[in-house]
């Protein structure tokens, strides 16, 4: 046991239960305080209530993409350290490594991420907190506002009612600015499911939210139709 991590407290966000039992264990023997979340609702909730110092995401996680926006923020206000695992292409390890994330792993080795963590934890600056921090994950653009803690949203301060659904395409949009996703990519990061029949309810969950706010699908301030590629949240 290292006395440099006796007490330090890291949040797992992974749906794998063994994996999860396995980097647990390791961490428990290393002194560190080692907490799970199974789920995104479980992983907000966790992030709530307590300050962590390295938060470990499964990025194949149902709706993992909905923390990615609230990560980075986490990382800004707090200076909470990231890993995300497993991310294959070096093209997407590149990309997050550049919106804020410490750490990405290829592949979800327990053995591997378990000394990543550790690896995290021993930067001297991992407790230097800023004094004062912004709501972690909330996304302010416009008239428009998403709080990912609270699944709510705002246009010009009037509160607009959205499935959860319809919400997790939206703030997974507006994570992303001036990417310009496939139908099927959406299905499939959204929904977490295969995309073969999924582009028909991406367009209509489109259209509901654009109806909800009170847009015209010829209004690109906020959610861009790009004809024959997909679309893209436009800042």
């Amino acid at each position: 046991m290292r006395s440099d991590m006796i007490g330090k407290r890291v949040l797992l966000i992974e749906n794998d239960t063994k994996c999860a039992k396995q980097i647990h264990a390791i961490l428990y023997k290393n002194g560190i305080e080692p907490h799970i979340a199974s789920t995104v609702r479980n992983a907000i909730t966790w992030m709530m209530i307590n300050t962590f110092d390295v938060v470990a995401l499964d990025e194949g996680l149902e709706g993992a993409a909905c923390l990615i926006g609230l990560l980075t923020d986490l990382r800004q206000a707090k200076n909470t350290l990231l890993l995300l695992f497993p991310i294959e292409q070096l093209e997407a390890r590149v990309s997050f490594l550049n919106c804020g994330f410490d750490m990405c792993l290829s592949m979800a080795d327990p053995r591997e991420c378990a000394a990543a963590i550790c690896a995290l934890l021993r930067r001297p600056s991992v407790h230097e907190y800023p004094t004062e921090a912004t709501p972690p994950g909330r996304i302010i653009y416009k008239d428009l506002t998403l709080d990912p803690l609270r699944q709510k949203v705002w246009m010009k301060g009037i509160a607009v009612t959205l499935t959860t659904m319809e919400f997790r395409l939206l703030y997974f949009l507006a994570s992303n600015p001036a990417i310009i996703f496939s139908k099927e990519r959406i299905y499939e990061r959204v929904w977490q499911e295969n995309s073969l029949y999924g582009s028909k309810s991406v367009s209509d969950m489109i259209c509901s939210i654009r109806r909800k706010l009170k847009l015209s699908p010829k209004d690109t301030t906020y959610i861009k139709t790009v004809k024959g590629a997909g679309y893209c949240f436009a800042p």
